[in-house]
């Protein structure tokens, strides 16, 4: 084979591999674990879980106190009397009557990252969170009963730069527009846009004070009062060599059309609320549950939340384990391949590191899942549908050592 040859063979194989390499993984299913109960061994009284047992359930370091004082997430088991009752008493019993399955949820007080992290801000302090089956809503003017989905929470490390003109597309059809900057006033010019419809438009000042940074929208709510669902922090502004550029954080959004006034009997899933009160709501299952005694088989309890149990004779005294997981769905990374390219200095490299979503698997029985932050990870029990672990890297070296052979050689 001639020289010439050799090297459009090698250059084929090399393309080969890197199309290998950049090609999707499948996505990755995990089960979050609560702790497992004996039924042969457990009173029915005693068969609950809060955060500290059920990585499922709301957690917040920050919030600790006020989740130990009683907030935040609750689910356990109350005997109403009829089937006979899981637990201790009848250990292979394994149906929750109607009404059996308790879910509670109050919300914890939680400060704007803006009010926390700058000094003299008085324009806003503090918002109310409630989770609601993991999902995470603001309680308007601290009422349980009024909520809405929190699309956006900058953290305290997070910036946004825009240009002049530029468009920032957030979640839920939302948009701000820098419209303009003028670097000699200390202003710049933002608009508000939800499915391209223009919502507000407000001029910031960067030379007063903290509180004059701040952009916020506010819009009338079920309680008959203005309340904000969005704002932002302009942190500075600065001219380039074409554009002039503002630096936005601590940005906060809840989505203002689904603000939600929760009354008794209204339902999410498979639960009904039985008490809707300002200080929190009371929901239980509205069908009987069947759990399914047999090892990797799944009961649904509502949404992605499902009960998980082992063969029957398993625990004591003839009982069974029983544990609640909750499932959810990860899209694994891409491996990229090496390109070598030159970068300008007015371009902006962004680099995301993935790797303790996708590469790490742990025991997650006394684990806990922080919720704050928008981008929530959590520890891992059971993998479904996994790729083959290590094949993207395989591949990456094989294509990167090739790009060496042929610079050796040619």
């Amino acid at each position: 084979m001639t020289h010439k040859s050799q090297k459009k063979v090698m250059i084929r194989i090399l393309f080969m591999f890197i199309f290998i390499t950049v090609s999707p993984s499948m996505a990755t299913t995990v089960d979050i674990r609560g702790t497992p109960q004996d039924t042969g061994s457990v009173d029915a009284g005693n068969i609950s879980w809060d955060y500290s047992t059920f990585p499922g359930l709301y957690y917040s370091a920050n919030k600790h106190t006020q989740l130990t004082a009683g907030s935040g997430e609750h689910l356990y088991f109350a005997d109403d009397g009829g089937n006979p009752s899981i637990g201790s008493s009848n250990p292979t019993a394994h149906i929750i009557d109607e009404g059996e399955l308790i879910y509670i949820t109050s919300q914890v007080a939680s400060k704007y990252k803006v009010y926390s992290e700058e000094d003299n801000i008085t324009k806003v302090t503090k918002f109310y969170t409630l989770s609601l089956f993991g999902t995470s809503y603001c309680a308007v003017d601290n009422d349980a009963t009024n909520i809405a989905k929190i699309l956006i929470q900058q953290g305290e490390n997070d910036k946004k730069t825009l240009k002049s003109g530029e468009k920032w597309e957030m979640k839920g059809g939302y948009s701000l527009v820098l419209n303009a900057v003028d670097i000699d006033g200390g202003k710049c010019y933002l608009t508000l846009y939800k499915n391209e419809e223009e919502l507000d438009t407000g001029v910031i000042s960067t030379d007063g004070t903290n509180n004059d940074r701040i952009y916020s929208v506010e819009e009338d709510c079920a309680d008959g009062s203005e309340h904000i669902y969005f704002l932002t922090y302009v942190d500075s502004i600065f001219a380039g060599q074409e554009d002039n550029f503002a630096v936005l954080k601590y940005t906060w959004l809840a989505d203002k059309d689904s603000y939600v006034e929760v009354q008794s009997g209204d339902e999410f899933g498979n639960f009904e609320v039985d008490e809707a009160l300002g200080a929190g709501l009371v929901l239980s299952n509205s069908k009987s549950i069947t759990i399914t005694v047999d090892a990797g088989a799944t009961t649904l309890i509502t949404g992605d939340w499902y009960f998980k149990s082992s063969d029957s004779g398993k625990g004591t005294n003839g009982g069974y384990i029983l544990y609640p997981i909750k499932r959810v769905t990860i899209e694994d990374s891409v491996a990229e391949a090496v390109v070598v390219d030159e970068v300008s200095e007015e371009e902006e490299l962004v680099i995301v590191d993935v790797s303790s979503d996708t590469k790490e698997t742990v025991d997650i029985s006394n684990s806990i899942l922080d919720q704050t932050d928008v981008d929530d990870d959590g520890p891992v029990e059971t993998l479904h549908k996994s790729s083959i672990p290590g094949f993207e890297g395989s591949m990456s070296v094989l294509a990167i050592s090739m790009v060496f052979f042929l610079r050796r050689y040619y």
